[in-house]
Protein backbone atom coordinates (compact mmCIF):
# COMPACT_ATOMS: atom_id res chain seq x y z
CA UNK A 1 0.00 0.00 0.00
CA UNK A 2 2.06 3.58 -0.80
CA UNK A 3 0.71 5.18 2.05
CA UNK A 4 2.24 2.71 4.19
CA UNK A 5 5.40 3.22 1.96
CA UNK A 6 5.37 7.04 2.19
CA UNK A 7 4.82 6.65 5.69
CA UNK A 8 7.90 4.83 6.42
CA UNK A 9 10.27 7.21 3.94
CA UNK A 10 9.21 10.45 5.77
CA UNK A 11 9.14 9.11 9.04
CA UNK A 12 8.66 10.84 12.44
CA UNK A 13 8.89 8.23 15.23
CA UNK A 14 6.31 8.09 17.96
CA UNK A 15 6.37 5.44 21.19
CA UNK A 16 5.71 1.56 20.69
CA UNK A 17 6.82 -0.77 22.96
CA UNK A 18 5.85 -4.99 22.43
CA UNK A 19 5.47 -8.04 24.65
CA UNK A 20 7.35 -11.03 25.18
CA UNK A 21 7.75 -12.78 22.35
CA UNK A 22 5.77 -16.10 23.87
CA UNK A 23 2.73 -13.75 23.89
CA UNK A 24 0.75 -13.24 21.17
CA UNK A 25 -1.27 -10.74 22.55
CA UNK A 26 0.78 -7.66 23.25
CA UNK A 27 0.87 -5.75 26.32
CA UNK A 28 -0.99 -2.62 26.53
CA UNK A 29 1.56 0.05 25.38
CA UNK A 30 2.83 3.36 26.31
CA UNK A 31 1.37 6.55 25.54
CA UNK A 32 2.20 7.29 21.85
CA UNK A 33 5.18 10.02 21.55
CA UNK A 34 7.51 8.64 23.38
CA UNK A 35 10.00 7.72 20.03
CA UNK A 36 10.69 3.63 21.40
CA UNK A 37 9.53 1.91 18.66
CA UNK A 38 9.71 -2.15 19.85
CA UNK A 39 6.66 -3.91 18.27
CA UNK A 40 4.65 -6.87 19.71
CA UNK A 41 5.81 -8.82 16.15
CA UNK A 42 8.61 -7.51 14.26
CA UNK A 43 8.54 -7.18 10.83
CA UNK A 44 10.41 -8.69 8.69
CA UNK A 45 9.48 -7.93 4.99
CA UNK A 46 6.92 -5.88 3.36
CA UNK A 47 5.80 -6.42 -0.30
CA UNK A 48 4.69 -4.50 -3.18
CA UNK A 49 3.97 -3.47 -6.52
CA UNK A 50 6.80 -0.94 -5.47
CA UNK A 51 9.03 -3.42 -4.47
CA UNK A 52 10.23 -5.03 -1.13
CA UNK A 53 11.45 -3.52 2.16
CA UNK A 54 13.73 -5.95 4.18
CA UNK A 55 13.62 -4.77 7.86
CA UNK A 56 16.97 -5.72 9.66
CA UNK A 57 16.73 -5.69 13.44
CA UNK A 58 19.52 -5.19 16.03
CA UNK A 59 18.18 -7.86 18.59
CA UNK A 60 14.56 -5.48 20.11
CA UNK A 61 15.89 -2.35 17.87
CA UNK A 62 14.80 -1.67 14.00
CA UNK A 63 18.65 -1.09 12.65
CA UNK A 64 17.40 0.18 9.07
CA UNK A 65 14.87 -0.76 6.12
CA UNK A 66 17.44 -2.06 2.73
CA UNK A 67 14.28 -1.70 -0.18
CA UNK A 68 14.79 -2.95 -3.60
CA UNK A 69 12.71 -2.68 -7.10
CA UNK A 70 10.30 -5.07 -7.93
CA UNK A 71 13.27 -6.79 -10.07
CA UNK A 72 15.37 -7.16 -6.79
CA UNK A 73 17.98 -4.24 -7.60
CA UNK A 74 18.51 -2.08 -4.72
CA UNK A 75 16.86 1.36 -4.44
CA UNK A 76 17.75 2.84 -0.95
CA UNK A 77 18.32 1.81 2.47
CA UNK A 78 16.79 3.62 5.90
CA UNK A 79 19.36 3.68 9.11
CA UNK A 80 18.11 4.36 12.50
CA UNK A 81 20.35 5.35 15.54
CA UNK A 82 19.60 5.57 19.00
CA UNK A 83 19.57 7.57 22.13
CA UNK A 84 19.33 4.80 24.62
CA UNK A 85 15.99 3.12 23.85
CA UNK A 86 14.64 6.32 22.17
CA UNK A 87 15.04 6.81 18.22
CA UNK A 88 17.44 9.80 17.39
CA UNK A 89 17.36 9.91 13.96
CA UNK A 90 16.56 8.11 11.00
CA UNK A 91 19.08 8.78 7.76
CA UNK A 92 17.36 7.67 3.96
CA UNK A 93 19.36 7.48 0.93
CA UNK A 94 17.53 6.70 -2.21
CA UNK A 95 19.49 7.72 -5.97
CA UNK A 96 22.10 9.44 -3.78
CA UNK A 97 19.67 11.91 -2.09
CA UNK A 98 19.70 11.86 1.32
CA UNK A 99 17.27 12.49 3.91
CA UNK A 100 17.62 12.79 7.48
CA UNK A 101 14.91 12.88 10.27
CA UNK A 102 15.70 14.19 13.43
CA UNK A 103 13.86 14.13 16.59
CA UNK A 104 14.08 15.69 19.59
CA UNK A 105 12.75 15.44 23.35
CA UNK A 106 10.99 17.15 26.17
CA UNK A 107 11.45 14.90 28.84
CA UNK A 108 10.28 11.41 28.15
CA UNK A 109 7.95 13.12 25.05
CA UNK A 110 9.01 14.14 21.58
CA UNK A 111 8.84 17.96 21.53
CA UNK A 112 10.07 18.23 17.79
CA UNK A 113 10.25 16.98 14.31
CA UNK A 114 13.15 17.85 11.79
CA UNK A 115 13.51 16.37 8.05
CA UNK A 116 16.73 17.56 6.09
CA UNK A 117 17.55 16.72 2.67
CA UNK A 118 21.29 17.34 1.57
CA UNK A 119 21.63 18.76 4.97
CA UNK A 120 19.12 21.44 4.29
CA UNK A 121 16.24 21.54 6.74
CA UNK A 122 12.58 21.27 4.75
CA UNK A 123 10.18 21.02 8.05
CA UNK A 124 10.19 21.26 11.11
CA UNK A 125 7.30 19.89 13.61
CA UNK A 126 6.42 21.46 16.49
CA UNK A 127 4.71 18.76 18.70
CA UNK A 128 2.46 19.46 21.37
CA UNK A 129 0.60 16.78 23.72
CA UNK A 130 -3.09 16.07 25.55
CA UNK A 131 -3.28 15.64 29.00
CA UNK A 132 -3.21 11.99 28.23
CA UNK A 133 0.67 13.03 26.60
CA UNK A 134 -0.97 11.74 23.73
CA UNK A 135 0.09 13.97 19.99
CA UNK A 136 -2.89 16.62 19.82
CA UNK A 137 -0.98 18.93 17.19
CA UNK A 138 1.82 19.56 14.99
CA UNK A 139 3.22 23.13 13.83
CA UNK A 140 4.75 22.97 10.71
CA UNK A 141 7.68 25.04 9.38
CA UNK A 142 8.01 24.39 6.18
CA UNK A 143 9.78 25.10 2.41
CA UNK A 144 8.38 25.27 -1.18
CA UNK A 145 9.38 21.27 -1.74
CA UNK A 146 7.80 20.04 1.37
CA UNK A 147 4.36 22.42 0.65
CA UNK A 148 4.29 20.16 -2.83
CA UNK A 149 4.54 16.97 -1.03
CA UNK A 150 1.56 18.26 1.47
CA UNK A 151 -0.53 19.29 -1.69
CA UNK A 152 0.02 16.19 -2.71
CA UNK A 153 -0.92 14.04 0.00
CA UNK A 154 -4.05 15.43 0.93
CA UNK A 155 -5.48 16.67 -2.56
CA UNK A 156 -3.63 13.09 -4.33
CA UNK A 157 -3.05 15.20 -7.29
CA UNK A 158 -0.21 15.49 -9.35
CA UNK A 159 0.86 19.63 -8.30
CA UNK A 160 4.65 19.59 -8.85
CA UNK A 161 6.83 22.27 -7.29
CA UNK A 162 9.90 21.23 -8.89
CA UNK A 163 11.74 21.21 -12.53
CA UNK A 164 13.39 17.90 -14.23
CA UNK A 165 16.45 18.87 -12.16
CA UNK A 166 15.57 19.06 -8.96
CA UNK A 167 15.26 23.20 -8.94
CA UNK A 168 11.79 24.60 -7.10
CA UNK A 169 9.18 26.73 -9.45
CA UNK A 170 7.11 27.80 -6.20
CA UNK A 171 8.27 30.60 -3.69
CA UNK A 172 7.27 30.85 -0.24
CA UNK A 173 6.72 34.57 1.65
CA UNK A 174 4.57 33.32 4.47
CA UNK A 175 3.18 29.58 5.90
CA UNK A 176 1.04 28.89 8.36
CA UNK A 177 0.26 24.86 8.58
CA UNK A 178 -0.78 23.00 11.26
CA UNK A 179 -2.75 19.79 11.96
CA UNK A 180 -4.75 18.99 15.19
CA UNK A 181 -5.54 15.39 15.90
CA UNK A 182 -8.25 13.87 18.21
CA UNK A 183 -8.22 10.61 19.26
CA UNK A 184 -10.75 8.12 20.40
CA UNK A 185 -8.88 5.18 22.99
CA UNK A 186 -5.61 4.30 21.42
CA UNK A 187 -6.87 5.81 17.74
CA UNK A 188 -6.54 8.58 16.06
CA UNK A 189 -9.85 9.36 15.08
CA UNK A 190 -9.71 12.47 13.09
CA UNK A 191 -6.88 14.53 11.80
CA UNK A 192 -7.59 18.88 10.57
CA UNK A 193 -4.94 20.36 8.28
CA UNK A 194 -4.69 23.98 7.87
CA UNK A 195 -2.70 25.68 5.82
CA UNK A 196 -2.08 29.10 4.32
CA UNK A 197 0.23 29.65 1.76
CA UNK A 198 1.28 33.04 0.30
CA UNK A 199 3.84 32.76 -2.42
CA UNK A 200 4.43 33.12 -6.04
CA UNK A 201 4.85 31.09 -9.35
CA UNK A 202 5.65 31.84 -12.67
CA UNK A 203 3.55 31.61 -15.61
CA UNK A 204 5.16 28.82 -17.32
CA UNK A 205 3.41 26.47 -13.98
CA UNK A 206 0.45 28.80 -13.07
CA UNK A 207 -1.14 25.66 -15.58
CA UNK A 208 -1.14 23.31 -12.55
CA UNK A 209 -3.87 25.45 -10.85
CA UNK A 210 -5.82 26.89 -13.62
CA UNK A 211 -7.12 26.45 -17.29
CA UNK A 212 -6.25 30.50 -18.66
CA UNK A 213 -8.34 30.05 -21.41
CA UNK A 214 -11.54 29.66 -19.51
CA UNK A 215 -10.78 32.92 -17.59
CA UNK A 216 -8.50 35.33 -20.21
CA UNK A 217 -9.81 33.36 -24.09
CA UNK A 218 -7.69 34.48 -26.72
CA UNK A 219 -5.00 36.66 -24.19
CA UNK A 220 -4.12 33.59 -22.63
CA UNK A 221 -1.14 32.24 -24.87
CA UNK A 222 -0.36 36.58 -24.73
CA UNK A 223 -0.70 36.23 -20.94
CA UNK A 224 1.76 33.23 -20.82
CA UNK A 225 5.15 35.29 -22.10
CA UNK A 226 4.76 37.50 -18.70
CA UNK A 227 7.99 36.95 -17.14
CA UNK A 228 8.62 36.80 -13.31
CA UNK A 229 6.57 35.40 -10.74
CA UNK A 230 2.86 36.22 -10.24
CA UNK A 231 1.36 36.00 -6.75
CA UNK A 232 -0.42 33.58 -5.63
CA UNK A 233 -2.24 32.62 -2.22
CA UNK A 234 -3.47 28.91 -1.33
CA UNK A 235 -5.77 28.25 2.27
CA UNK A 236 -6.33 24.77 2.74
CA UNK A 237 -8.53 23.44 5.14
CA UNK A 238 -8.90 19.80 5.16
CA UNK A 239 -10.46 16.78 7.89
CA UNK A 240 -9.35 13.19 7.13
CA UNK A 241 -11.41 10.64 9.18
CA UNK A 242 -10.68 7.50 10.29
CA UNK A 243 -12.50 4.12 11.41
CA UNK A 244 -10.65 0.95 12.88
CA UNK A 245 -10.49 -2.32 13.55
CA UNK A 246 -9.66 -4.49 16.65
CA UNK A 247 -6.59 -5.57 15.22
CA UNK A 248 -2.83 -4.70 16.01
CA UNK A 249 -0.85 -2.08 13.89
CA UNK A 250 2.79 -4.09 13.56
CA UNK A 251 3.63 0.08 12.02
CA UNK A 252 2.50 1.88 15.14
CA UNK A 253 5.40 4.37 16.12
CA UNK A 254 6.72 4.87 12.60
CA UNK A 255 5.00 7.60 10.81
CA UNK A 256 4.93 10.03 8.20
CA UNK A 257 4.76 13.82 9.73
CA UNK A 258 0.95 13.71 8.40
CA UNK A 259 -0.08 10.14 8.60
CA UNK A 260 -1.78 9.95 11.75
CA UNK A 261 -2.57 6.46 10.94
CA UNK A 262 0.44 5.26 12.27
CA UNK A 263 -0.04 7.01 15.66
CA UNK A 264 -2.68 4.48 15.88
CA UNK A 265 -2.80 1.67 17.90
CA UNK A 266 -4.91 -0.34 15.43
CA UNK A 267 -5.31 -0.39 11.69
CA UNK A 268 -7.61 1.94 9.64
CA UNK A 269 -9.78 0.07 7.46
CA UNK A 270 -11.59 3.07 6.26
CA UNK A 271 -10.22 6.75 5.58
CA UNK A 272 -12.50 9.52 4.86
CA UNK A 273 -10.76 12.03 3.39
CA UNK A 274 -12.77 15.74 2.87
CA UNK A 275 -11.60 19.85 2.18
CA UNK A 276 -11.31 22.35 0.00
CA UNK A 277 -8.31 24.39 -1.18
CA UNK A 278 -8.74 28.25 -1.98
CA UNK A 279 -6.23 29.59 -4.93
CA UNK A 280 -6.03 33.21 -5.56
CA UNK A 281 -3.55 33.92 -8.14
CA UNK A 282 -2.85 37.75 -9.56
CA UNK A 283 -1.63 38.20 -12.98
CA UNK A 284 -0.13 41.33 -13.43
CA UNK A 285 -0.77 42.17 -16.91
CA UNK A 286 1.58 44.90 -18.30
CA UNK A 287 -0.84 48.54 -19.06
CA UNK A 288 -3.88 46.37 -18.29
CA UNK A 289 -2.59 45.99 -14.72
CA UNK A 290 -3.85 43.38 -12.27
CA UNK A 291 -5.71 40.44 -12.98
CA UNK A 292 -7.50 37.99 -10.11
CA UNK A 293 -8.30 34.83 -10.67
CA UNK A 294 -10.10 32.45 -7.48
CA UNK A 295 -10.81 28.47 -7.68
CA UNK A 296 -12.19 26.56 -5.15
CA UNK A 297 -10.23 23.00 -5.37
CA UNK A 298 -12.31 20.44 -3.62
CA UNK A 299 -10.30 17.60 -1.39
CA UNK A 300 -12.63 14.35 -1.25
CA UNK A 301 -11.13 10.81 -1.39
CA UNK A 302 -12.67 7.84 0.92
CA UNK A 303 -10.36 4.70 0.64
CA UNK A 304 -11.71 1.37 2.18
CA UNK A 305 -8.88 -1.16 3.23
CA UNK A 306 -9.26 -4.81 3.58
CA UNK A 307 -6.78 -7.09 5.72
CA UNK A 308 -6.06 -10.96 6.12
CA UNK A 309 -4.27 -11.64 9.50
CA UNK A 310 -2.04 -14.40 11.44
CA UNK A 311 -3.27 -15.86 14.66
CA UNK A 312 -1.77 -13.11 16.70
CA UNK A 313 -3.72 -10.63 15.32
CA UNK A 314 -1.14 -9.11 13.21
CA UNK A 315 -1.41 -8.35 9.22
CA UNK A 316 -0.20 -10.59 6.67
CA UNK A 317 -1.91 -8.70 3.58
CA UNK A 318 -3.90 -4.88 3.09
CA UNK A 319 -5.37 -3.86 -0.05
CA UNK A 320 -7.25 -0.96 -1.02
CA UNK A 321 -10.30 -0.32 -2.95
CA UNK A 322 -8.26 0.29 -6.27
CA UNK A 323 -6.73 -2.88 -5.87
CA UNK A 324 -2.75 -2.05 -4.13
CA UNK A 325 -2.01 -5.12 -2.04
CA UNK A 326 0.56 -5.17 0.77
CA UNK A 327 1.91 -8.10 2.11
CA UNK A 328 3.86 -8.35 5.50
CA UNK A 329 6.34 -11.13 7.07
CA UNK A 330 7.42 -10.85 10.12
CA UNK A 331 10.33 -12.85 12.36
CA UNK A 332 10.00 -15.91 13.80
Amino acid sequence: MKKILLAVCVIAIVSLTGCKKDDPTPEPQPTAGEGIYNPGARIATINNNDGTQHWIWADTKLDRIESSDPDGLATGVQQFSYNGNRIASMTQTIEGIETETRITYSGNYISAIGIYTDGTRSVNATVSHNADNKISRMDLDIDASYFSNLLGMLMQGGLNFKDSKGNRKLSLNTATVYATFEWQGDNVSRMIVNADIDGGISMDDISQFVDLTEFLGDMASLVSAIPGEQPLVISLRDTMEFTYDNNHNPMQGLIGILDPTALSANNAILTDNHGIADINLTINIPILGAYPIERSQPIVRVTDYTYTYNAAGFPLTVSDDEGNQTTYTYQE
